[in-house]
């Protein structure tokens, strides 16, 4: 059924209303993932209320980016909406979303997260 379903939406966050799982940012170093809804190869995800998700504390000396996704695991038979942490550096980069026959990762934000800080 997924693979017929597959065939008439594409992969992403449903457009309507232009909110659907917006991240922003909260205190410290929470950001909230708003209600919404996205689709990842014939699989619906529906997030109902606002879900809130704390990053790792920052580096004293490096920078780094994390990702907020939304996933589906198929081995695990799972979807849902966690933060991919980033590797510290000098010039950081977005870490790697997975896409394969086991998980596959949309990036719903990208989040600097600059060296001692203590909120986005």
């Amino acid at each position: 059924m997924t693979s017929y379903l597959d065939l008439l939406v594409g992969n992403g966050v449903f457009p309507n209303p232009s909110t659907m799982l917006q991240v922003r940012a909260s205190t410290g170093m929470n950001v909230i993932v708003g209600a919404g809804a996205g689709w990842i190869n014939g699989h619906k995800m529906i997030n109902t209320a606002d879900l809130t998700l704390t990053l790792d504390t920052s580096d004293v000396l490096l920078n780094r980016i994390d990702d907020v996704i939304f996933y589906v695991d198929f081995n695990q038979r799972e979807m849902g909406i966690e933060v991919k942490k980033g590797t510290n550096s000098a010039t950081p980069v977005a870490p790697t979303l997975q896409r394969d026959n086991t998980r596959y990762e949309m990036c719903l934000a990208q989040i600097a997260v600059n060296k001692q800080v203590t909120s986005i």
